[in-house]
């Protein structure tokens, strides 16, 4: 992922500067002389489509090139929508967080009910994502996707900006909304998990012990749940804050005099909040972006190696209890997607085709693993005494992958001019049919029947609370009276004697 993300900068890095040829050309922009009226240069629009011609914006779009949305719009992924009446994503949000708390009641929080959680939130997230491809986007698919704000997990999910004046610019306030609950919740979760593990150690006798160790697996999973969900919103903030032309050196501003923000370029980047705020997005990036998956991959894989992943299942499990063993790495590969996706459509505006078709490309992929390997953990219904053939965690993840496919081939169609207005209705079926598998899914939980050897221990295995002393042994020490000469003696002399 470094790799990618230092060679996709260093292609970006190269200067392209428009001349008047685009004059009067949708999709640029040009400035010219105050004095003489001419032309001096043409910039590409950081939205091609918000831009119309003789240097005119679209309905609802503002700014320089058009890059940020008009008083009473809000930007949903790549097109700027009319305010609603009500914040549909934070609706959508609270619903789904209701029924998540009454199935945790019922149930609490079982691997079961993880999984569909970090399902539904990936499936949304990856819809959000792909309409951030910059395209001309129907209007009947924007229409239907508009409480995708719900997963942003941040003040965009209230969209403020269409209710009240917002005190501080809407990047600043998008950003310290992402960025600090994942710390708050990583931090809570570390002090949480330290506080269990003394009182595992004072536990009064074996059952108590194992309760407790069953409940502190019960905790990080919820920690590893929300890290998932709120993973994706803190990695857009923060690879979003350095989208600023001394960053990319992008073709996509008129005023190359000044280091302007290429998602509002009203405003520089050379200023103070903006450096602080791109000191700590750097930070965050190395560790937390990138490293970190790359931990998580890296010591699952141990676990595997050495045959752990079931014996650790009840202390490690929070990183692939969700997936077979097969596809026990598939956790940190999901956010390595993710990051992938975002420097595809959100830090830089590539083509359309390009954007659409990378992404469709890797989708096509993940369906095709997902159709033929089964990743998740099986999850089949016990009905009237016989367990149905179905593997609904499987059976959800396809079709939710099949949306996102069908989403993202869209801008590849209107792009072909083979796209018609009909063709969004199978998407917002598609779109409908997951969700509600999702919601009959919750309700079916008390039917479900899991393999054997996919069912987590509700025995934990007890860690020591006494460590073993190590016996110290040298070997020039002669044996007690009646004691004879054990093995680790004579090999510990051997040794000493080839050392000489």
């Amino acid at each position: 992922m470094t790799i990618i993300l230092t060679l996709g900068l260093a292609l970006l890095g190269l200067t392209r500067t428009h001349a008047c040829g685009q004059q009067d050309q949708a999709g640029y922009h040009c400035m010219y002389n105050s004095t003489s009226g001419d032309c001096v240069h043409c910039a590409r629009c950081f939205y091609p489509d918000s831009c119309l011609t003789n240097n005119s914006c679209a309905a609802g779009t503002a700014g320089p090139t058009c890059e940020i949305c008009s008083t009473g719009h809000y930007r949903l992924g790549s097109v700027c929508v009319p305010c609603p009446v009500a914040p549909w994503g934070a609706v959508f949000l609270g619903g789904v967080l209701l029924t998540v708390v009454m199935a945790t009641v019922i149930h609490g929080f079982t691997v079961s009910l993880a999984t569909k959680v970090k399902q539904l939130g990936n499936f949304l997230q990856f819809l959000l994502l792909s309409l951030k491809i910059r395209s001309d986007w129907p209007s009947l698919i924007v229409q239907s996707l508009v409480f995708l704000p719900s997963v942003d997990f941040n003040s965009h999910t209230f969209v403020p900006e269409c209710f009240f004046e917002l005190p501080i610019r809407p990047f600043y306030l998008h950003w310290t909304t992402a960025v600090v609950p994942v710390l708050l919740v990583v931090f809570l979760a570390h002090i949480l998990d330290k506080l269990m593990r003394g009182k595992i150690g004072r536990a009064r006798n074996e059952e108590e012990r194992k309760l407790r160790w069953c409940r502190q697996g019960q905790v990080r999973r919820c920690t590893m749940t929300a890290f998932v969900l709120m993973f994706c919103p803190a990695a857009t903030m923060v690879i979003r804050a350095f989208a600023c032309q001394n960053t990319l050196s992008t073709d996509v501003v008129l005023d190359h005099t000044d280091n302007v923000f290429l998602y509002d370029q009203q405003y520089t980047c050379s200023e103070m909040p903006f450096q602080i705020i791109q000191t700590l997005s750097l930070l965050y990036l190395l560790l937390v972006v990138i490293l970190l998956p790359l931990g998580l991959l890296f010591w699952i894989l141990r676990l595997r190696k050495f045959n752990l992943l079931k014996q650790n299942l009840v202390t490690q499990g929070w990183m692939y209890e969700s997936y077979r063993r097969r596809f026990c790495i598939l956790e940190p590969v999901m956010m390595m997607r993710r990051v992938l996706s975002i420097l595809l459509t959100d830090l830089y505006p590539l083509h359309p085709l390009a954007q659409s078709g990378v992404n469709l490309t890797i989708s096509g992929v993940y369906l095709f693993v997902v159709v033929l390997g089964r990743p998740y953990r099986p999850a089949k219904w016990r009905v009237c005494g016989k367990v149905l053939p179905l593997d609904m965690h499987n059976i959800f993840e396809a079709l939710a992958t099949l949306c996102v496919c069908y989403l993202q081939a869209v801008p590849i169609i209107k792009e072909t001019a083979l796209y018609h207005d009909y063709m969004g209705i199978p998407l917002v079926v598609l779109v409908s049919c997951t969700l509600l598998l999702w919601v009959v899914m919750l309700v079916g939980m008390s039917k479900e029947e899991q393999v054997e050897e996919e069912l987590e221990y509700t025995e934990p295995a007890v860690a020591k609370t006494e460590k073993k002393k190590r016996e110290k042994f040298v070997f020039w020490h002669r044996n007690k009276v009646g004691e004879g000469i054990t093995a680790v003696e004579l090999t510990a002399r051997e040794k000493a004697l080839t050392t000489f």
